[in-house]
């Protein structure tokens, strides 16, 4: 059997640019919107016909030469939303965040208090662009069952925080998504983790590729290289032949383009092998006959060939 159809959103979490060591720049810098969005990211994506969805945090909507470039960016794309639960209030625990390094999971608040923090960053993103964003995920991964009632309550369709066959911990406890499934699905109401009923919000996991004895091979540049990521999109579409459509979901940060803003690149040399290595893949997945999608329309197409 073969699928009648195979998509690829490419979810990115747009940020502040970072230190080497994963600490918030310090003085705040936004290297990697202002200048990596319009002259490094969108004319790759341009390209290759491809879509990118960014997700966008608070310090990035607070900025204003941030919200200019993103209002003004230039190719089809889609702005979501992604949060850093102790950026924004109630219980805001930073005023100032350069050199600030946060581990903290959002759904390790009270159910409350983690909707508010949402309806917020919901609220901030209405102000400065005007409509409702649609797709969502959680700084460093950390969803639960909380997430998905409090984001259908806020009008999202789409969350892609769970990454298939990792555990995440920090200091209150751990999110494990070692058995999570791997292709999009109606989160269980009791068990994100698990197929539920049909609702209004679809969980996109990021594309993984088991592999034993170790972490899983990701659809992300750097963390793999051209050869891995294919072989990420030759496991999906050969494990899920049987399914009418198979969505692939690819993910990175946007400080990865500026040298020495992450953890990766860390010069110009690199970075260009970065960017290569991203079109390297769009423009194979495009020769294999693999459509571009926003994330925010991966839910319509969800139904139409699931039912």
């Amino acid at each position: 059997m073969t699928p009648e159809k195979v998509i690829l959103s490419i979810t990115i979490d747009t940020e502040c640019d970072h230190s080497p060591s994963w600490a918030r720049s310090n003085p705040l810098t936004f290297h990697s919107i202002t200048q990596g969005i319009g002259s490094y990211l969108q004319p790759v994506f341009n390209q290759a016909s491809a879509i990118p969805t960014y997700l966008l945090t608070v310090e990035v909507m607070e900025n204003p030469a941030c919200v200019a470039t993103l209002q003004a960016i230039d190719g089809i794309h889609e702005l979501g939303t992604h949060l850093h639960a102790a950026f924004i209030q109630p219980e805001k625990k930073y005023a100032d965040y350069a050199g600030v390094e946060c581990s903290e999971f959002q759904c390790f608040y009270p159910p409350d208090i983690e909707r508010q923090k949402l309806q917020r960053l919901t609220q901030l993103f209405v102000e400065q662009f005007g409509y409702q964003p649609r797709s969502f995920r959680a700084g460093r991964f950390g969803a639960g069952n909380n997430t998905f009632r409090s984001l259908e309550a806020l009008g999202y369709t789409v969350d892609c925080s769970v990454t298939p066959h990792l555990l995440w911990k920090e200091p209150r406890g751990q999110v494990d998504y070692r058995h999570a499934l791997e292709q999009p699905y109606y989160p269980h109401d009791q068990n994100f983790l698990t197929q539920g009923e049909k609702r209004p919000l679809l969980e996109v996991p990021v594309s993984m590729k088991k592999r034993y004895m170790r972490g899983p091979q990701w659809f992300r540049p750097w963390f793999s290289s051209v050869s891995q990521m294919q072989k990420v999109v030759n496991y999906h579409l050969k494990h899920y032949a049987h399914q009418p459509l198979i969505v692939l979901n690819m993910m990175f940060h946007s400080m990865e383009v500026i040298p020495q803003a992450s953890p990766y690149p860390q010069n110009q040399k690199e970075v260009h092998q970065f960017l290569d290595d991203l079109s390297d893949i769009l423009h194979g997945c495009r020769q294999q006959g693999i459509e571009f999608c926003k994330a925010c329309d991966i839910p319509r197409l969800y139904q139409k060939y699931n039912g």
